[in-house]
């Protein structure tokens, strides 16, 4: 890793000397990865050789660099501006000179909408996972993986931009769902033998009455169903981009729920597949915070050459096991308990689950890597598309830091 290849000055050439002894996962990145290679593909974004002003423009690589460091360090373009200025070890990883200009916050922001505009993110994803395939760090061919969603918390809601009529329109809505759930609780007690399952069920129903019908309320406004995994692919493929300079409002936030955590919480959800040997991940992707985790599988299983498949119990149905069956690969989605289960049977079950509980503790450390140590457990960005691309590139930088790492414990 160095400044420049041609003709490094000797400010350049003494930074270099003085980082020698710097212990930094930066530095092992240009080992595991030749960004030579994902030029064919940065050079379609549209951006010229010469920017409007007829002035040498930015390299490609360089500027995609820049990306991933803000990921590294959860930066805004304001402050990655500022870093190029002043850190040296930010400046050696991406090539800049002590006496280079550093790109702007605009010069960064109209980079990543060049990835959005010509879908190159995808692109870049993939391109950088067949490196590590063929350096040996990813097992090519049948692998066997992991299947996880997270929430990704954004603060933009919609819903605090209501008028005051429009807030008791909604607060009628509620109580008379509500009111029809009070009608079923006193008709199940006044039965002989008040089925408790029931009551609870509906009592959990009416308590989230609140959340999911401002869900019900945007989708019918918006003619769309975000619950459908169909609606969320399709708005990524047109590249149906909601985000307005101007209002800045994301209309495309949902509230979704949090198992982990037992509580609602308003962005977008954030799936991944990972490698069970490497912890490396294979596959991103975003959909509304509304939409089902279990509904990604099919689309899992078709584009990707898979031998086992594991998950957690909320992906566990007749549906996916039939279709894990006819595809022939091995099902190590974890089993739920029932309630009527005897001791015995539960305590077996338990045993028997064990196995797969260590090895899906894998996809839970690249989401520790995301959402922990890199800061990305909130989003700046507005709309599904953006914080697709956002997420995918979020993706890219904990594969390339995962693997890093490994080399230099190795």
């Amino acid at each position: 890793m160095s400044f420049k290849e041609n003709n490094p000055t000797f400010t350049d050439i003494a930074v270099s000397i003085k980082l020698e002894t710097i212990n930094s996962f930066l530095k092992e990145i240009d080992s595991i990865i030749n960004f030579k290679r994902l030029k064919p593909i940065l050079n379609k974004n549209g951006i010229g050789t010469k920017n409007a002003c007829g002035a040498k423009a930015y390299d490609n690589v360089m500027m995609f660099k820049i990306l991933l460091i803000q990921k590294f360090y959860d930066l805004s373009d304001v402050k990655m501006e500022e870093a190029l200025n002043v850190n040296l070890l930010f400046m050696r990883f991406t090539g800049l000179s002590l006496e280079d200009i550093a790109p702007d916050e605009s010069t960064i922001c109209r980079f990543r909408n060049s990835l959005i505009k010509h879908k190159l993110y995808d692109k870049l994803f993939n391109s950088i996972n067949r490196q590590l395939e063929n350096k040996g760090l990813i097992v090519k061919g049948g692998k066997h993986v992991l299947v996880d969603a997270t929430l990704i918390k954004s603060d933009n809601d919609t819903i605090k931009h209501k008028t005051k009529d429009q807030r008791s329109e909604n607060q009628k809505k509620v109580d008379e769902a509500n009111r029809t759930l009070d009608l079923q609780i006193e008709s199940e007690l006044q039965k002989v033998k008040p089925s408790k399952k029931q009551i609870m069920k509906m009592l959990k129903k009416k308590e989230r009455n609140s959340k999911t019908l401002k869900n019900l309320e945007l989708d019918e406004m918006q003619k769309i169903d975000t619950k459908d995994i169909q609606t969320s692919k399709e708005i990524i493929k047109e590249t149906q981009d909601s985000y307005d300079h101007h209002k800045k409002i994301d209309k495309e936030i949902r509230i979704g729920y949090q198992a982990g955590k037992k509580q609602y919480a308003s962005g977008y959800k954030g799936h991944i597949v990972t490698d069970v040997e490497t912890g490396a991940i294979l596959k991103p992707m975003m959909t509304f915070a509304n939409t089902s985790d279990i509904s990604i599988l099919p689309s899992i299983v078709e584009e990707l050459d898979i031998k086992s498949l594991g998950a957690d119990k909320a992906y566990k149905s007749e549906e996916i096991d039939t279709l894990l069956e006819a595809k022939k690969i091995r099902n190590d989605i974890c089993c739920k308990e029932t309630k009527n289960m005897i001791d015995k049977d539960r305590i077996k079950l338990r045993e028997e689950e064990k196995s797969k509980h260590k090895i899906r503790a894998k996809v839970e450390h690249s989401f520790a890597l995301i959402k922990t140590q890199m800061k990305q457990s909130t989003t700046r960005f507005i709309g599904l598309v953006r914080n697709n691309m956002n997420f995918t590139i979020t993706c890219i930088a904990a594969n390339l830091k995962l693997f890093a790492h490994k080399k230099i414990r190795a």
